[in-house]
Formats: structure tokens, sequence, C-alpha cells
């Protein structure tokens, strides 16, 4: 208690009276031993200290209330003068605003993305399982009978709960729609932790198919198509044709990972039954308490090669890929999301740096003025004080345009879709976006205001009578600091030119088809209004009215498209006459239907033989085409045409190839080719087909045309997904190109802040140097020699800036290798373009106040000098 009481004194008291206080309190207290015992002695000292405490506090809080008057003093100084100096106030608060601005709304969707928990009830529990592919895909769907299998036998999961993603349509309650949907086990809701917004999930009997069909819809669907009617429970809607009852509304919040439903339907228990082959499930798991992610890969692998030995045929070489559900979730995000976090943020440091320079360039014009001030009795911290206090108030009114700024930028993250972005639909700005936010601005008031003070608090003895001219500290210490932002930008000019280079090559990359003036679109035909024999005759009448539209050269169906991500979907097992397969049963093709000119649609090259005809037909010869990538892999004995093939969906029964056609990439662009084998619709009839028109006209313009011809048709068929080629391409492209550009903008607006900050510090040694440059030119010097002489001195700062930020791309360049397509990281001539263009645009820069020089009075320069 005693010890207490000394630290109360020590805080309390003034240092010159500090020490005499405590010795003679320290002496009475030990008079006060004597003659009280224990707690008196105690009482009688904190009697003491409250006597001392109280004037003490009293002083202190009357010198409190002083420094408060004198800040709000100081600020209002700092308010009148930003308004009387408007250029020097925009600039720097706009300056400020785009880099607090744009660094807030970057760190909210980190924030939101990488940072929080996923929207599940204990989410650490949950995890992701795919089927490992045999030829290294360690990410493929699962086949349902794997599913079952692992669901029974697994151990150390509490639930396993599995889904399909698929396309429904619905005509009930407005115009036929195509949308999202998927079908999911009965324990999905108790798996991922949810509770539906109105009615219930699916119960167990339901997916085992007993009772009347059901389906649950999401809370988007219902407020958009059924205007939030709580009467839809137990109301039947149309779903591909057949009723539904609702039973349930999940939350907007609810979905599967990685997914954006908007509908549920039961995973039939009959799914047990499929063929293993077929490989289109999705699974997540939750683990039992106290099991980690590693037992429970263990385990499964453990199913996975039971399965594989009872079942070789099918399983024989698969394997099982379990990762935390937030890894999978966030997927490949992560590094353009920090990499663009990062840039950001040095825009931000460039964006102070400028402020700092233009504190520091107003410290110096303001030099007379703050002299004075100290020679009538303002102190050095005063004069810091005030610096600081105007400096916060620019980086108040910056960060307040910067949160609107913030604001705006997260209204266009659903722009953003191409990035792969997931959990998009909680990104907005919350407390911790403002604190962020906050923090950033007096951040930053403190980076611009730190040296800018410290040379106020240290005014020139001379600056009466000069004037207030700038000193050599004052021009290096400027000088620094723009090289220093010309490394910044170096590093992200570098950045940014090698992800534009990889776009480029990316685009660049052979697709196998054309891309010029073609219509997509899906369709879906619904099974209980056409069955099998009754689809290819439907799309045979749609395609030969279409084929009637003006401008049109060719129309067919097909599909899965190439560029569609539907690598893991219907890969088979490829047998070859009278070519035993390899012991790896790695001879597999994807498989995909067609139409006659689905190739002159789709711009895919015929090599060699011919394509499907309308003699095709059931009953006639089973035929197949394939393209360049099979017949290279598996033919090497000879043509490929006349020989027979076999899929597991042909049975018994072979099919010969007819004809080659170009190889085309199927996932995506960085993949290679993969070989794919093309069955006409009519022999094998496929319910859901892409429309590929290829007209003289706009494809777009071609969508109402076709839409009216199947409204007449079929009212209650939908033309959904409807795109072009191009957009097709594009697509695939899409994140590379989205990442690249963000990242060519922010170094931009690092390479725009740096030119501003070279130009304000040219103009300033220009200005500090004109009786120099006045004493040259009357000894003769000419104008050219000068304007060299002047921007030599800004050539060797940028030199040093660039070189800095050189190394530091280099040192960098590994953080870029997963996001580059045929470029290496450090190449050579991407990083000497990026140096070669800040040195240019910095002597640009630094040539424009120089050229002052030229009309420099050499009689008045000396003359004001």
């Amino acid at each position: 208690m005693i010890g207490l009481a000394r630290w109360l004194l020590r805080r309390a008291l003034p240092a010159d009276a500090r020490d005499a206080v405590l010795a003679e309190l320290d002496a009475e207290y030990a008079a006060a031993r004597t003659r009280h015992a224990g707690r008196g002695a105690t009482a009688w000292y904190w009697r003491q200290v409250g006597g001392s405490l109280v004037p003490a506090l009293g002083m202190r809080r009357r010198r409190l209330t002083r420094l408060g008057a004198d800040a709000l003093q100081d600020a209002r100084v700092g308010v009148r003068s930003m308004l009387r100096a408007k250029a020097f106030s925009a600039a720097a608060v706009l300056t400020l605003a785009l880099g607090i601005g744009a660094t807030t709304a970057m760190f909210t969707i980190v924030d939101r993305v990488l940072l929080r928990p996923l929207p599940y009830a204990a989410p650490e529990q949950l995890i992701r399982i795919w089927s490992a592919n045999p030829r290294g895909i360690p990410r493929n769907q699962i086949s349902p009978p794997d599913f079952f299998d692992w669901r029974d036998q697994v151990q150390g999961l509490t639930a396993l709960a599995g889904f399909s993603v698929l396309d429904a349509t619905i005509t009930t309650g407005g115009e036929p729609q195509r949308l999202a949907a998927a079908s999911a086990t009965a324990n999905l809701v108790d798996t991922l932790g949810g509770t539906p917004l109105l009615g219930r999930w699916f119960a167990a009997a339901e997916t085992a198919g007993q009772g009347q069909p059901v389906a649950v819809i999401g809370e988007a669907l219902w407020r958009e198509r059924f205007g939030g009617d709580p009467a839809i429970l137990g109301r039947a809607i149309a779903i591909d044709g057949t009723p539904r009852t609702v039973v349930g509304v999940m939350p907007r919040t609810f979905h599967i990972p990685g997914t954006a439903e908007r509908l549920w339907l039961p995973l039939a228990d009959a799914w047990r039954t499929l063929p293993r082959n077929a490989r289109y499930l999705g699974a997540v798991g939750r683990l039992a308490p106290g099991v980690s992610t590693d037992s429970a890969r263990t385990s499964l692998a453990a199913v996975a090669a039971h399965l594989a030995a009872t079942y070789p045929d099918a399983d024989r070489g698969w394997g099982v890929t379990v990762v935390p559900l937030r890894d999978a979730v966030i997927g490949d995000v992560r590094r353009p999301l920090v990499m663009l976090l990062a840039a950001i943020i040095a825009v931000l440091a460039i964006a102070c740096a400028n402020v700092a320079s233009l504190l520091l360039a107003r410290g110096v014009a303001r030099r007379r003025e703050l002299a004075i001030r100290a020679a009538v009795g303002a102190g050095a911290g005063r004069l810091v004080r005030m610096q600081v206090v105007e400096a916060t108030t620019v980086a108040l009114a910056g960060g307040a345009l910067g949160i609107l700024l913030a604001w705006w930028l997260i209204a266009l993250v659903p722009e953003m879709r191409p990035l792969g972005l997931p959990l998009t639909d909680r990104i907005a700005l919350d407390w911790r976006a403002l604190v962020a936010a906050t923090g950033l601005t007096l951040g930053s008031a403190v980076l611009t205001a730190v040296w800018p003070a410290w040379k106020a608090a240290r005014p020139a003895v001379g600056a009466l009578a000069g004037g207030g001219r700038s000193t050599g500290n004052d021009v290096r210490m400027r000088q620094a600091i723009v090289a220093g932002q010309i490394a910044v930008a170096t590093a992200l000019v570098s950045a940014g030119l090698l992800l534009i280079v990889s776009v480029e090559k990316l685009t660049r990359v052979p697709t196998g088809f054309d891309a010029d003036a073609t219509l997509l679109a899906d369709m879906a035909l619904p099974s209980v209004r056409y069955p099998r024999d009754a689809q290819s005759p439907f799309y045979d009448r749609l395609l030969e009215r279409v084929r009637a539209l003006p401008g049109v050269r060719s129309a067919g169906a097909g599909g899965p498209l190439p560029l569609s991500g539907l690598d893991g979907l219907l890969r088979f097992l490829l047998t070859i006459e009278g070519v035993p397969a390899p012991g790896d049963r790695t001879q597999r093709a994807y498989l995909r239907w067609a139409t006659p000119e689905y190739f002159q649609a789709m711009g895919i090259r015929l090599v060699a033989g011919r394509g499907f005809t309308a003699a095709d037909r059931p009953g006639s010869t089973p035929v197949a085409v394939i393209d360049a990538e099979l017949a290279r892999r598996y033919f090497r004995d000879g043509t490929p045409i006349g020989r027979r093939v076999r899929t597991p969906i042909d049975g018994p029964n072979w099919r010969v190839v007819v004809g080659i056609v170009a190889a085309v990439r199927q996932s995506t662009l960085e993949r290679e080719e993969e070989p794919h084998l093309y069955v006409p619709e009519a022999q094998t009839p496929s319910a859901e087909l892409t429309l590929v028109v290829r007209s003289d006209r706009d494809a777009a313009s071609m969508a109402p045309a076709i839409r009216a011809i199947l409204r007449e048709m079929d009212p209650e068929l939908p033309l959904s997904n409807v795109r072009s080629s191009r957009d097709l391409v594009a697509d695939a492209a899409a994140p590379r190109r989205l990442s690249a550009q963000l990242l060519a903008a922010f170094a931009l607006l690092a390479l725009l802040l740096t030119l501003v900050g070279v130009y304000g510090v040219m103009s300033q040694i220009v200005m500090q140097s004109t009786k120099e440059l006045g004493i040259r030119l009357a000894l003769g010097a000419t104008e050219s020699r000068i304007v060299r002489l002047t921007v030599r001195r800004a050539a060797r700062m940028a030199v040093l800036g660039a070189g800095i930020g050189l190394a530091a791309a280099w040192l960098s360049a590994p953080a870029l290798s997963g996001v580059l397509y045929g470029i290496a990281p450090r190449d050579p001539w991407t990083l000497a373009g990026a140096a070669t263009l800040m040195v240019t645009a910095a002597l640009a820069a630094a040539y424009l106040p120089s050229r002052r020089l030229l009309r420099l009075d050499v009689v008045q320069s000396l003359r004001d000098s």
C-alpha cells in the first residue's frame, strides 16, 4: 500500500518538488510508526499523501485544461491555414483519400474473406472431401456409391453430407427460369449448422423416396419470385416439370461451400446403385471432438483403399483428398488478395510520402512565420504541436473522404466476380473497417507530420531575414523521400507489367475453336415431358428453325463445351479394339455430345474423316469423332479412322471412329489439351445441351429470335446463360485479367503520385538554385547546359530509386509465381522495362520545372538573391 501511494505521488507531483516531498513524508512516516502500530501508521501516511495529491492533481487538471485550450486553438489555426492554402489542402486531402479509401476497401475484402471465420457452426471442425484421381488430379468429384460407402464405414466423423450442384428449371410464379440448384442429403443442415428461415429441411424419409416430392428454396428466390409470401410452405411448385411441395426456406447466409444455389432438392438414397465410375458428388464432413484432419484423412484413405480392392474396375488407383473447409472455400484467392493488399498499402505509403513532402515544402514557405512565433515566445513543443495538429486535420479530412471512397469501391465488389471471390455476400463496411480506416488516418497523420514537425521545432535563426529559404537538409530529405517513392513504384510497376504480359500470353493460347460471332445458350429438357426418345427429335426441330433465321450460317448443339471447367465429369476409361489397356488404367477421354453442324458452328476444325450427319440415327452403326489429342496419345500405330472404340456407356457395343477434329482446351486455358471423344446426340440422347449458333450478325442480337422460336415450341422451356463464345474465352482468363487490371491500376496510381513528388522536389530545387544558376548564366553557361545540370540531379535520384525498386522486385518475385503464366517472375526484360519506364517518367517530370530556367532573368535573379 505504501508503494502504491509513493507511485501516485511520483505521477502527480512536479519533477522539481517530487524528491523533497517524498523525503519529508518518509521521515514523518518513520516517526509515525513509533507512535502508531500497523494500519494506524499506513492510514496516517495515506492521509498525508491525500493532502499532497489534491493540490497536485488540481495543478495537473489546470495544466491539461490549458493544453486542451491550446490544442483547440492550434486546430482552429490549422483549419484556417488549410482554407487559405487551397491548392496545398486539396492536393494533400485527395492524395490521402485515395490511399486510405483504397486500402480500407481492400482491408475489408481481406478481413471478410480471409480473416473472419466461416458462417457455419464450429467451422474449425468442418472438412471438405474429394476423390483423388489416379492421374494425379487431387480434387475430383465422388461417385454416389463411393460416398455412401464412405459415410457408412469412416471413423472419426460425426457427420458426412453429400451434394451435387446442378441447374433446375422453375416454371411456377413467373416466366420459366433456369437457376442454380443442388441435390443434398438430409443431414447437410446438421453437418454445416443452420436454421431454416421458414419451415424445415429435408427429412430422412424424403431422401429415401418416401412421400411426395419436396423442395427447399432460398431466401433470395422466395422474395424475388414469390414476394416473400409466408404461405409458400406447403405450396406446390414445378421444378423440371415435376410438382414439388415447398417444405422450407433457407436464409441467404446458408449455402453449400463454394456454390451459389437458390434451390435444394433431396439427394436420393437410390443413387447408391448408380455406376461407380460416374463421379459428380461433393462432400463435407464434421470432425468428432478431438479428431484432427489428418486422422480423418487416414480413416477415409483406408476406406478408399478397401473400395479400390473390392471394385477394381471403377476404383483402382483412386484415393481421397481431405482439407479443412476454410482452405477449400478460400481456394486460390488468398495469394492474389494478399498481393493486392500489399500493393495498395505501398500506394498508401507513397501517398503519405507525398503529403510529408508537401508539408516540408509548406514548412519552408512558413519558416519566417514560425521564426516570428518563436521570437514572441512560442516554444518548440508548441510549434511541433501546431504542425502535428495541421497534419492531423489534413489526415482526418482525407480519412473522411477515404471512407466514402471505400464505400463506393466495396459496392463494386460484385464486378470482381471473375476473381472467384468467395463469401462476397458478407463483404460490407462495418466497425472493423471503420476502425481500420481510423487507424490508417491517424497513422498517416503521424507518418506525414513527424519530419515536418521536427523541422518546425528548429526554426532557422536567419529565417526572419532570409524570408524562408529552404536548407540543403530539406532538399536532401525530400529527395530521399522521392527516391523511396520511385523504389516502391518501380516494384509495383514491375509486378503489374509481369501480370499484363502473363494475361497477354494466356489470351493467345490456342483454344481449338473459333470464338467469332457465335451465340451460346444452355437448354435442359425435363425428363417428365421429354423421355429419351423425344429429346433428339425436339432438338432437330429447334435447330432446323434456327438455321432458317436470317444471317445464320450454321447451328448445332452439344456439350459440355470447351473451357467449361467440367474436367471431372464424364471422363471415362476408353477401350480401343486391338489395343490392351495400360496397367495404370490412364487411357481415358472426355465424353462429349454433338449434333450435326456442332463442329462447324463451334468453329472446331475437321482434321480428317467426317463429322456427324443426319444419317447417324438410332439403329444405324454407332459412330464417334475423336480429337487430335486422343489420336496422338492412343493411336500411335496408325490412322484411327475406321477403328472401333468403346466407353462404359456403350456396354458391349463398339463405336466406329469416322472423323478427327482439332483438340480443345476443356477446363482452363492454362491446362494442356486432354483427349475428347464425341458421340452423336441422336444415338445417345442428352437432355442438357448448349445451342451453338454461328451467324453474320452480332451474337446478342440473335437471342430474341431464338427465344421466340423456343416459346412457340414450348413456352415452359427457358433459354439460359446466353452469351457469346468470346465471353467463354474471356471468362476463362478473367481471374488473371482482373488481378492484372487491379494491380496495374494500383501501379499507375503509384506512378502518378511518384511523378507528383518528383515534380515538387525539382520545383523546390529550381527555386532554391536561382542564384547559383543565375551566376552560371552570367558567366556564359548555355541554357541547355543549365537544364541538363538540373535534370541530372533528378536522374541520380531516379536511378537510385529504380535500382532499389528492382532489387525489391527481384526478391519478392517468388510471391508471383502462382499467378503468372508463360513468363518467369524474374523476367529480365520486363524488370528492365519497368525501371526504364520509371526513370524516363521521372526525368520527364523533372524536365518541366527546369524549363523555367530558360525564362530566367539573370539580373533579376541575382538581385533577388
